[in-house]
């Protein structure tokens, strides 16, 4: 191998080729000892060559029967199981570098490999590598569902786009539930909060069931939340927030009664127990504090910043701290409030709900929470670029689903549509930008097939602890 550019596109590729249990660089640092069981020496040797400019130079190999292979089975693996799978061949950092820069199917594949391998693509450092990385570069995610079906499509998110673009949705996912889907939180932190509900009969008797479930579009996992233990319940909503400090997703269950109060608050802490624990997922109680009134479970009611978690009710903004689990209320800039939620930057914004923009619009509003302890906000009108009308299509008509810059904001339609489109408008350059999604608007049209678009996702490949 000549040269360190090849060297580690060698590496890449055997790292991530099936039933490789092994690799080891030689001291001249122009071999690589490669073991397993059960390769495609051929298509491995045609990869190497192709890609990484590789000679296969010898093949060595020995039959073992299945007893061998079971005594065997430590020394023959990547990882040395007798020192809690810490022991590599290859030095560690150089293995979590390798692996975390695996695509979301090969990171899948690899988990099946073997035990040592799901132990290294477990391990917390390579999880926060992956994080960084995917924060760097987030992607666009979209959600439809249809019946008890959720489904999810996500596709690279283009950096602040001078020209209009066609943008290919490379990853798929689809949950299937026992009742029918009712609404979703937008992604937090990798993470989104299904609301299911719908009737079970026993004994002759109809009785209404709502469950929420995590789910994790990149790695296809879903948890059931468990059910809150308590005798006042008459309706409960179920939050998902995220600790940036402890990084940690946390459920803030809600318990209200007929006057809409809340009366009693529960947290579920995902994952706290660490990994390998056996400890099944408990509800607590939280410190409630002031009575607060129960939220809507609608993704744009609510939403996580930096740690704090906000949502709308009656008029009122009510904040609770993910970290601490206390609650605090923010002062509205206005008296009524029909407004929609966002993420500006890492700060609190509100634009009208249900505002939609078409190709003859002028303005887009927005107020800024500036400083949360003071209630101070920041009024923000904007004034649409002039070549606005010249790149949005006249039928269509846009809503603001977030913001990715400074002055920077991402519009799209609430409807699937072939070709589905995506507007970057970006205020500072006076610029329009229309990105095209293949893959999105070919599912299934109609004005009746509501499609929601979240901007910003990041990838998260741990797994829910049950």
């Amino acid at each position: 191998m000549s040269g360190e550019k090849y060297r580690n596109k060698a590496m890449k590729i055997v790292v991530g080729t099936s039933g490789v249990t092994g690799v080891r660089l030689e001291k001249d640092k122009e071999t690589l000892t490669v073991e397993g069981e059960g390769v495609d020496v051929l298509a491995l040797a045609q990869t190497l060559k192709k890609k990484a400019q590789v000679e296969l130079l010898a093949i060595q190999g020995t039959m073992k029967t299945r007893r061998q292979r079971k005594d065997r089975r430590t020394s023959s693996s990547l990882v040395d199981t007798d020192q809690q799978h810490s022991s590599l061949p290859l030095p560690i950092d150089l293995t979590i570098d390798i692996f975390s820069r695996l695509s979301l199917k090969s990171i899948a594949i690899s988990r099946c490999v073997s035990k040592p391998w799901a132990f290294v693509l477990g391990r917390p450092d390579l999880r926060d590598l992956r994080l960084t990385r995917s924060q760097a570069r987030p992607r666009l995610l979209f959600a439809f569902w249809e019946g008890n079906n959720l489904f999810f499509i996500s596709s690279p998110q283009p950096q602040s786009p001078d020209e209009m673009l066609s943008v290919a949705a490379d990853h798929h996912m689809s949950f299937s539930f026992d009742h029918p889907v009712k609404d979703i939180s937008a992604s937090v932190n990798g993470l989104v909060c299904v609301r299911i509900s719908g009737h079970r009969f026993v004994n002759g008797r109809r009785f209404t069931v709502e469950e929420s479930v995590l789910c994790n579009p990149s790695t296809g996992q879903s948890l059931t939340i468990p059910k809150v233990k308590t005798r006042k319940r008459v309706g409960i909503v179920s939050l998902l927030g995220y600790d940036p400090v402890e990084k940690l997703h946390k459920v803030l269950g809600m318990i209200w009664l007929q006057d809409g109060i809340t009366m009693e608050h529960q947290v579920l802490t995902l994952g706290a127990g660490g990994g390998g624990s056996d400890e099944k997922l408990t509800w607590r109680m939280a410190e409630r504090g002031i009575p607060c009134p129960c939220p809507s479970s609608a993704g744009t009611q609510n939403i996580c910043i930096g740690g704090v978690f906000y949502y709308i009710h009656a008029h009122m903004i009510v904040s609770f701290d993910v970290r601490s689990e206390k609650y605090s209320f923010v002062k509205p800039p206005k008296g009524k409030l029909y407004h929609r939620l966002l993420d500006c930057n890492g700060k609190l914004a509100l634009v009208p709900l249900g505002k939609s923009y078409y190709f003859d619009s002028e303005t887009v509003k927005m107020w800024v929470l500036e400083d949360r302890e003071r209630h101070e906000w920041s009024k923000r009108v904007y004034t649409l670029p002039p070549m606005w009308k010249d790149v949005v299509d006249p039928e269509e008509w846009l809503v603001i689903v977030g913001v990715t810059g400074p002055n920077e904001f991402v519009m799209s339609s609430e409807y699937s549509g072939d070709p589905f489109q995506v507007y970057y408008c970006n205020f500072d350059k006076e610029t329009v930008t229309r990105v095209v999604i293949q893959g999105v608007g070919a599912l299934r049209s109609g004005m009746g097939y509501s499609i929601h678009t979240y901007p910003n996702h990041v990838e998260d490949v741990k797994l829910m602890e049950l």
